[in-house]
């Protein structure tokens, strides 16, 4: 075992499972390295945006793969491995750090989407206009503070389409909600994110009251 499997192994965990015999613990290990472990960025930035606190991602990425690489055998190989590992990270938020959260989601989401449709009549955002080249000149901390303002259950749907890209057929899989939900989802979070942006883009000056 190599210095850098050695290292994998620690900061994950994967060295506490006892897979028998050394040499199947080893050809497991480097087909995980190879199919899982080039999505940690990826893993990691939807962590970070789903629970908003580094500490708190870093433990969802750890747990995340420690399932993964638990259950590595029920994947299948040549499929899409990011969309599986974003499977396991939505589930283990959903069960664990979301119930801890104080944030509230889904019971809620019927009043939030009502609020929006409103919001976004009062507004005008479904205009077409010269609007996102002003949005262009916003800062990526200001982009992501409209991102992190959309409740939970818009800002996977925008993380998983627009961020990670994946198709809409494995982000409904991984969010289990019918393909029809998850459109109306991102609709209304792009046009809540737009409302937002156009508030933060009035506030430099960039776009007239």
């Amino acid at each position: 075992m190599g210095a850098r499997d050695s290292k994998v192994d620690e900061c994950y965990g994967l060295d506490a499972f006892d897979m028998g015999a050394q040499g199947g613990v080893d050809s497991k290990r480097k087909l995980f390295e190879q199919e899982a472990l080039p999505h940690l960025d990826a893993v990691y930035a939807v962590a970070l945006r789903l629970v908003r606190n580094r500490d708190d991602a870093d433990d969802l990425v750890q747990e995340t793969i420690l399932r993964a690489f638990k259950f590595f055998h029920q994947f299948s190989p040549g499929t899409n491995c990011r969309a599986w590992l974003m499977t396991i990270l939505y589930n283990a938020f959903r069960n664990g750090y979301r119930r801890s959260s104080r944030e509230p989601v889904a019971a809620n989401t019927g009043d939030y989407e009502r609020e929006l449709d409103k919001a976004v009549v009062r507004s005008g955002a479904e205009r077409n206009d010269p609007e996102s080249l002003i949005f262009g000149q916003l800062m990526d901390e200001e982009i992501e503070s409209a991102l992190n303002a959309l409740a939970e259950d818009f800002r996977a749907a925008i993380l998983l389409v627009d961020v990670q890209e994946l198709s809409y057929q494995e982000t409904a899989q991984v969010l289990k909600i019918p393909i029809g939900t998850l459109r109306s989802r991102l609709s209304r979070g792009r046009a809540a994110m737009r409302l937002k942006l156009r508030e933060l883009a009035r506030a430099r000056g960039l776009l007239r009251s």
